[in-house]
């Protein structure tokens, strides 16, 4: 449940745009995007079902992507036209080293309410997932606490990722989402929004901020660097796969989330959770799109038990 955008990729765009007239560029399509649908999308790569609770507008982009949810496998019946905010779009400038910055408009995501994922859905559910908070203002304030809550009462499991602003406000984020933290089995913050969501920078002050909320497995993103993982008892430093060209980072977090999803409901430990994550995030990033890299399970498994061997890795 959450973010659903439509992503247009722009490649390869420099750094001295702003000092040139124009840029020529090769024709990129419109593609799947939002926190939630690229997580949605990866799971399903991998040999899950998904389906997605989320908004669009009445227009081109919105009918562009129930299409495309439909043609990847989703079930839609949680996603709705909003009568007065259009698609969200983001476009998407990616440099020659494959990083990206976001342009976004379009703004469907703020009416989000936990009303629109329907208690059907939950039931038939293993875990519910929240794309993108800190980025949904009705969901932050209340949904998030009381989905998250209706999901637990069902028997089922919770994570959430999160979607920062670049913005370190102190405490703020653990007042205003602490109802849902208390709700959250599994929490997938960047580093960067790991520092915003806590107010802390070290890796284990933010551990140690979250931990009193009782969640079972905090894993935090760093990128190239790999991932911290903790069920606060144990800690991993896991580096990055190295094996991988990257070509566009644009919905690595994603699918390092969706991965990580697929071996926690597989029974594996959280380290395995962790190097498979890592896995997933590597082949993705190898192409332009959110969820164009990502491989299907048994792709993903043959990389990591080749590496690691078959025992830790339980299917």
């Amino acid at each position: 449940m959450g973010l659903l955008v439509c992503d247009i990729p722009l490649k390869p765009v420099t750094r001295d745009i702003f000092d040139r007239d124009h840029l020529r560029i090769a024709r990129t399509p419109w593609t799947l995007g939002g926190d939630a649908a690229n997580t949605a999308a990866a799971l399903v790569r991998l040999g899950f079902d998904a389906s997605l609770s989320a908004l669009t507008g009445k227009d081109l982009y919105g009918d562009f992507l129930i299409d495309s949810l439909k043609n990847a496998g989703i079930d839609v019946r949680g996603v709705h036209k909003s009568d007065e905010h259009g698609t969200g779009v983001t476009f998407i400038l990616i440099e020659p080293s494959g990083e990206r910055h976001f342009i976004v408009t379009g703004s469907a995501h703020r009416e989000m309410e936990s009303k629109y994922t329907h208690r059907d859905l939950i039931e038939e559910a293993d875990l519910v997932y929240i794309g993108s908070s800190m980025s949904m203002a009705e969901m932050d304030q209340i949904g998030s606490a009381e989905l998250f809550k209706t999901a637990h009462s069902l028997g089922k499991l919770t994570a959430t990722d999160f979607n920062g602003t670049d913005q370190e406000r102190g405490d703020y984020w653990l007042k205003l989402l602490g109802p849902m933290l208390k709700e959250t089995d599994i929490a997938l913050p960047s580093l960067r929004e790991a520092i915003e969501l806590t107010g802390k920078k070290d890796l284990r002050e933010i551990r140690d901020a979250l931990a009193p909320f009782g969640m079972k497995i905090l894993a935090v993103k760093l990128g190239d660097r790999g991932s911290y993982i903790t069920d606060f008892k144990n800690e991993w430093n896991l580096p990055a796969f190295t094996d991988f060209e990257t070509v566009d980072t644009t919905g690595a977090g994603d699918s390092y989330g969706a991965g990580f999803v697929r071996g926690f409901l597989s029974g594996w430990d959280p380290e395995a959770c962790g190097i498979f994550a890592s896995a997933v995030a590597g082949f993705n990033v190898t192409k332009v799109g959110a969820v164009a890299g990502v491989p299907d399970f048994e792709t993903a498994y043959r990389f990591v038990t080749d590496r690691f061997g078959t025992a830790r890795f339980p299917v």
